[in-house]
């Protein structure tokens, strides 16, 4: 917890730099353009399948004819889409901070607080667009196959939560590592810190709760991964500084 909460202190304290806090409005004003686009485009289509979709429970179709409402239905549809409209855009702003702040970020971080880091360049840009990629079309399956137990007590809260937790350490890390670290050294850290890197993903994830925090979200988690795993290689060649 001790390293959870020292790499979200660092994170805070860039954040108070005035060019990082400009990088913090670009990929949720991005992200959220793309997916009203996208909805704006396909509404209908999309507004139709949900709707069929859901037409599909029995117990929706009962709360119609109990309540001779049929307006029910296009109702939870909308809330639906409403519902799926977050992760969506968040999906969005995460990749964008990968592409395009991520790179800049990383430089202004390690040219003030991570000099003596030697790159050892065990990733590359490639790399990290194939990773993103790749994370990308794992969260939007589970996204979809999930979306049936939203309906399910605190699952609105409890899937999105881990999904995003999983898309940030997948993205984020790699990202970091690729031109520090070498393929060996990204592989250990990834393996050792798992479980207290779920840890800081649904602590970040939680924030998403907090009134507009959402908009600063996507670059300070970005920052969070950057200096736990900055801080995670620096540690692990101690010993090797040391001999």
């Amino acid at each position: 917890m001790t390293k959870i909460l020292q790499a979200l202190r660092q994170s805070f304290e860039a954040l108070l730099s005035l060019r990082m806090f400009l990088l913090v409005i670009v990929p949720p004003f991005v992200a959220v353009l793309c997916v009203l686009g996208f909805f704006f485009f396909v509404w209908n289509s999309l507004f139709n399948g949900v709707s069929g979709f859901l037409h599909g429970f029995g117990w929706l179709n009962w709360i119609e004819t109990s309540t001779g409402s049929p307006e029910i239905l296009s109702v939870v549809t909308i809330i639906f889409l409403v519902l799926m409209f977050i992760p969506l855009a968040y999906l969005c702003a995460v990749l964008f901070t990968s592409i395009f702040v991520m790179p800049i970020a990383l430089k202004w971080i390690s040219e003030s607080e991570f000099k003596d880091l030697e790159k050892k360049r065990g990733g590359s840009t490639v790399g990290s667009v194939w990773n993103a990629v790749k994370a990308t079309i794992v969260f939007v399956v589970l996204f979809f196959v999930t979306l049936p137990l939203w309906f399910l007590p605190g699952c609105q809260v409890l899937i999105p939560l881990l999904l995003t937790s999983w898309l940030n350490k997948k993205v984020f890390m790699y990202d970091v590592l690729q031109d520090f670290a070498t393929a060996e050294e990204r592989a250990q850290i990834e393996k050792s810190e798992s479980h207290t890197l779920w840890g800081m993903g649904l602590l970040l994830g939680l924030m998403a709760y907090i009134p507009l925090a959402v908009f600063i979200l996507p670059v300070f988690s970005a920052l969070s991964y950057s200096h736990y795993a900055l801080n995670e290689l620096r540690t692990l060649r101690e010993p090797q500084r040391a001999s």
